[in-house]
C-alpha cells in the first residue's frame, strides 16, 4: 500500500472497531483518560495548532507526525465512544479513571487563573 494512504487507515480505523464483538466504549473512554492527561492533550494540540500555522515548513519529525495521527485517532476513538455511551443511555458510573487527580489539579489551576484575571477586572465605581 502507498506510504500517502497509510494515515488515513488509522483514522478510519475506529469507525470499524465499533462493530468488533469486544468493542466496550466505557473501556475506550477510560483508555482515553489513562493515556491523556488533560495536560498532554493540549500539548498534543498546541503542536496540531503549530502544525496548521506552518504548512509547507518542514518543522516536525516522522516520529512526531505518527504520534499527532494517533492521537488523532485516540480522540476520534474516545468521541465515538462517548456518542455511544450517550446515544445507548449506558451507565457512566463504570468508569474508572486514573488520571481524575491530575485532571482535577490542572482544572483548578485554570479556575485560580481565572478567579485571578477576574478580580484585577472588576469594573470601577
Amino acid at each position: 500500500m502507498k506510504a500517502i494512504y497509510e494515515d488515513l487507515l488509522h483514522l478510519d480505523r475506529p469507525f470499524y472497531e465499533i462493530h468488533e464483538d469486544s468493542y466496550d466504549p466505557l473501556k475506550r473512554i477510560e483508555n482515553f483518560w489513562d493515556n491523556y492527561p488533560l495536560v498532554t492533550i493540549r500539548e498534543y494540540l498546541y503542536a496540531l495548532d503549530l502544525k496548521c500555522k506552518t504548512l509547507g515548513a518542514a518543522t516536525e519529525s516522522k516520529l512526531e507526525a505518527v504520534q499527532q495521527t494517533l492521537f488523532l485517532a485516540d480522540i476520534l476513538r474516545a468521541l465515538m465512544a462517548y456518542f455511544l455511551t450517550h446515544s445507548r443511555h449506558l451507565d457512566t458510573s463504570q468508569i474508572e479513571l486514573s488520571t481524575v487527580e491530575i485532571n482535577r489539579r490542572e482544572i483548578q489551576l485554570t479556575k485560580k487563573i481565572v478567579d485571578f484575571f477576574q478580580s484585577i477586572n472588576q469594573p470601577k465605581l
